[in-house]
């Protein structure tokens, strides 16, 4: 099967910048190749079987970002933009591995955060030393949502603060289902997934079944609230911050005074315009987390 892989040669300094220009073309994960990474993990050698050999070997100096874009018209207009903005030099290779899209699958271990999720991949055996943890069976196939990334980490982390039971809750661009997941799982009553991607529904019915929560999971296609029916208690939406910004006039509709809304997807230079968009649509912003250069946002609805 064929597939593109882009590497960006560039510096550190503009890594989060690039980031978030990847997050706007859909691309929410990142391989980094540098030379000083080993360091910045705090890796020993019994680590070290998740950490690609090319990367203890990348010469001083040396950083980039390799990424697989969908297509080639993608990755060229990427490419472009990031030249535009003096943002590092782009490669762009179309290479053939039977098995490209699984090969990943061996980065990929259970992950605990906050006091109580585990995340665990399909095909991983997990033991539950600690018995509080919820664990969510997760497959997110070609879709966004496995818990690496910062933004949906710290989406989980507030979800485990904020979810009453019994809740209606909305996932707005829910990509492999994995927040709506997460909010049943801590007592919510029924969920709604939206996401206009085929590979995002898909990935969602599969982890939904994984999770023995298909009743209580809602999962449609659609360009997010626009076939939203209803109201929440909490919406949770991990997209962009300018998709984020043109949504927050439309949750009125969808929520009482009192409503939660978490988001994320949301770069640091980025956080205010959202902040002001938030506290002109009538929230007042509760809580807010930050991790590498990521933001996540809590508004609660007051009018």
């Amino acid at each position: 099967m064929k597939y593109i892989e882009m590497t960006i040669n560039t510096s550190k300094d503009k890594k989060d910048i690039i980031e978030g220009i990847l997050f706007d073309y859909g691309i929410y994960t990142t391989e980094e190749i540098s030379s000083d990474i080993v360091e910045e993990l705090e890796q020993n050698e019994k680590d070290w079987d998740f950490i690609d050999y090319p990367l203890l070997n990348s010469k001083e100096g040396v950083f980039a970002l390799r990424v697989y874009p969908e297509n080639m018209e993608d990755a060229k207009s990427l490419k472009d933009d990031l030249s535009e903005k003096n943002l590092g030099q782009c490669l762009i290779e179309e290479k053939d591995d039977e098995d490209w899209a699984n090969n990943w699958k061996k980065y990929y271990k259970p992950l605990e955060i906050g006091e109580k999720i585990a995340i665990v991949p399909e095909w991983e055996a997990y033991e539950n030393e600690n018995e509080n943890r919820i664990v969510i069976k997760i497959n997110p196939g070609m879709a966004f949502g496995t818990g690496t990334h910062e933004s949906t980490y710290m989406c989980l982390e507030l979800l485990e603060r904020y979810v009453k039971r019994d809740d209606e809750t909305f996932d707005i661009g829910c990509g492999s289902g994995i927040l709506a997941i997460a909010a049943l799982k801590l007592g919510a009553k029924r969920a709604l997934a939206v996401d206009i991607d085929d590979k995002c529904i898909d990935a969602s019915h599969e982890n939904a079944s994984l999770n023995n929560i298909e009743d209580k999971m809602d999962i449609k296609k659609g360009n997010l609230l626009d076939v939203v029916k209803g109201r929440a208690d909490l919406i949770v939406s991990n997209i962009i911050a300018e998709i984020i910004v043109d949504e927050i006039k439309n949750l009125k509709n969808h929520m009482d005074k009192g409503g939660i809304f978490i988001t994320s997807g949301i770069i640091k230079e980025r956080r205010q315009m959202v902040i002001d968009a938030l506290e002109e649509n009538g929230f007042e912003i509760i809580d807010e987390l930050e991790k590498n250069n990521w933001v996540a946002i809590v508004g609660r609805l007051n009018v």
